[in-house]
Order: structure tokens, then C-alpha cells, then sequence
């Protein structure tokens, strides 16, 4: 039986795992969270008199979009925010323009929640009128759709969205702030390293990436997607949704383990 050689990587693939488990859980409280708000009022409008008026979820749409943008996208910024400060100290996330229309289309990616709720409560009918149920057995079945707890289809949702958006969060900090670290060191061809987890849950694909290196503006080629970092969300959905792989930059032939640091220092005695 042949031995399989060391992980040299593996304290690092520990530690961004670690790291990226604590965004996970402060994402996924928060959409949580804001998801039972939008619920909690769906419900009752949805459900009046016993009926079920799908109509009025359209009408909590606006307040899902302020849930996401005020309680929900400001923690997805503060993970960045986090993973940034690991690579450089350098600049500040909150003031650059590209963080700015990264978590706008954060926000954006998250606000399709009453779309779903729509087609989650069209399908309770349709399944309801295809089995003959009475109304009151259909008004019941919605509620069960409209309550955040009372099936596992909305914890699990919740872990689909936190670890998708946590991901991509971690490694565009990683990565924009590894972009202005070589700015200011002189580094004019700085690079990055695909890790990938490494465990059965892994996909093929990010699998057979794993220590793939490209100049840091370059893509990577992952089944066939070019992808900035692992969990980029202009890449394909199956090569984006539930990825757990991290990202290693190069400046000046350093490997930035951003995963071991608090930030990079940025002057002489700082």
C-alpha cells in the first residue's frame, strides 16, 4: 500500500477553514434572522381568513431588499472586511470602489427571496389541488412554507447562502487586497495559488485545481469556468454554490498565508 505524501498545506487549509466556519455562522444568523422577519409578516397577509392569497407576498418586497441591505450585506462587508486585513493593511475595504460594487451585487444576488417564497407557495397549491386537499389543508401547508422553522427547507437554505456568500466574501478580500499590497510594494506580475479543501465533500473540479498558480489578474481554469478566486460569483453556479477553497496570494515571490496573520504590515516600523 503506498504511503501518501504530506500535506504541506494542511495547517493553512486548517486554519481558512476555521476562519471561514466563523463567517459562515455570522452570515447565516443574520439572513436568518431576517429571512423570520420577512416571514413573520408574509404569513398572516398571505394566509387572511383562511385562504391563501399568494398576491401579497409581492407586497413585503421592499422589505426584504432593506433586510438585506441593512442587516444582512453589512455582515457579509465585515467578513471581507476581516479577510482583507489578513493580506494588507493597506487601504480601507469600506472606501474602495471595488468592495463597493462587490457587496451591491451581494445584495443583489440575495433580494430573489420573495421570487422563491412565491413559487415555494404555487407549488403547495398546485400539490394541494392535484390531491384533492380542502383549502384549510392547503392554508395549513403554506404556513408550514411561510414559518422560517417549521420544515428544514429554510435552515437549509440559510447554510446554502452563508457558506456561498461567506466564501466569496473571504476571497475577494483576499484577493483585492493582495491587488493593492503589490501596488504599493512594486510588484507588477504578483500571483495566487488555488487550495482547495481536501476532503471527499471537495468537488473533482476544485480537487484537481488545488495548487493551481496564475498571476494574481488572471483567472484560474476550474471544469472549464474561469473563475478570479474560488467562490467568484460570476462563475458558474456548479462551480460556485457550496465551494469551500481558499485562496493563497504571491507578492514578490512571498506566499501570503493570510490565514496566520492579523494584517500585513505596510511600513518599516508599523
Amino acid at each position: 500500500m503506498t504511503t501518501p505524501p504530506p500535506d504541506n498545506g494542511l495547517p493553512q487549509r486548517l486554519r481558512a477553514q476555521q476562519f471561514i466556519r466563523e463567517g459562515e455562522q455570522a452570515v447565516g444568523r443574520a439572513w436568518f434572522r431576517s429571512l423570520t422577519r420577512f416571514l413573520d409578516r408574509v404569513r398572516p397577509a398571505v394566509t387572511r381568513d383562511g385562504g391563501v392569497d399568494v398576491g401579497r407576498v409581492s407586497d413585503f418586497s421592499g422589505f426584504w431588499s432593506d433586510e438585506v441591505d441593512v442587516q444582512v450585506v453589512p455582515v457579509v462587508g465585515t467578513v471581507l472586511g476581516r479577510a482583507w486585513r489578513r493580506v494588507t493593511g493597506a487601504g480601507e475595504p469600506s472606501a474602495d470602489t471595488w468592495v463597493s460594487g462587490y457587496l451591491n451585487a451581494a445584495g443583489n444576488r440575495m433580494k430573489n427571496v420573495p421570487d422563491e417564497v412565491y413559487a415555494l407557495i404555487v407549488r403547495e397549491i398546485e400539490t394541494g389541488i392535484r390531491d384533492g386537499a380542502s383549502i384549510p389543508e392547503v392554508a395549513r401547508a403554506v404556513q408550514a412554507v411561510l414559518t422560517s422553522t417549521a420544515t428544514p427547507y429554510w435552515p437549509n437554505r440559510a447554510v446554502t447562502v452563508a457558506r456561498t456568500e461567506t466564501i466569496g466574501a473571504v476571497n475577494a478580500g483576499v484577493f483585492r487586497a493582495a491587488e493593492l499590497d503589490a501596488e504599493q510594494r512594486g510588484d507588477v506580475a504578483p500571483a495566487k495559488v488555488w487550495i482547495a479543501t481536501d476532503d471527499k465533500r471537495t468537488r473533482p473540479t476544485h480537487d484537481a485545481a488545488d495548487g493551481q498558480r496564475t498571476l494574481l489578474r488572471s483567472p484560474f481554469r476550474v471544469g472549464g469556468a474561469s473563475l478570479l478566486f474560488p467562490g467568484d460569483p460570476t462563475g458558474p453556479a456548479a462551480e460556485v454554490i457550496n465551494c469551500r477553497c481558499s485562496l493563497l496570494p504571491v507578492v514578490l515571490g512571498e506566499e501570503i498565508d493570510w490565514t496566520n496573520r492579523q494584517f500585513r504590515r505596510t511600513d518599516d516600523g508599523a
